[in-house]
């Protein structure tokens, strides 16, 4: 970009009037960005709401379940005790 030489303060004032009219456009973008985060982390925050439902749900279940190793100790003392009666 070709500097212009500053001749008159009109010229200084328009210089400067551009420069911040380019500044506040960068600003624009950023805030833009921002707001595109903020929506993602909003959407995060609901989704790891859910997950933690799910995973409550999950327990509740697992903790009324009868687990594997549990049926076969109890298969094992109902053979013994099956064999002492005969």
């Amino acid at each position: 970009m070709k500097k212009k030489k500053i001749t008159t303060i009109e010229d200084l004032a328009v210089l400067m009037q551009n420069e911040f009219l380019s500044i506040q456009e960068r600003f624009d973008g950023v805030d833009g960005r921002f707001d595109q985060v903020d929506e993602q982390f909003d959407e995060m925050k609901e989704e790891i709401k859910e997950l933690r439902r799910d995973i409550e749900d999950l327990k509740l279940r697992t903790g009324e379940m009868v687990f594997r190793f549990e049926i076969k100790e109890i298969e094992k003392r109902l053979r013994k005790l099956e064999l002492k009666l005969g």
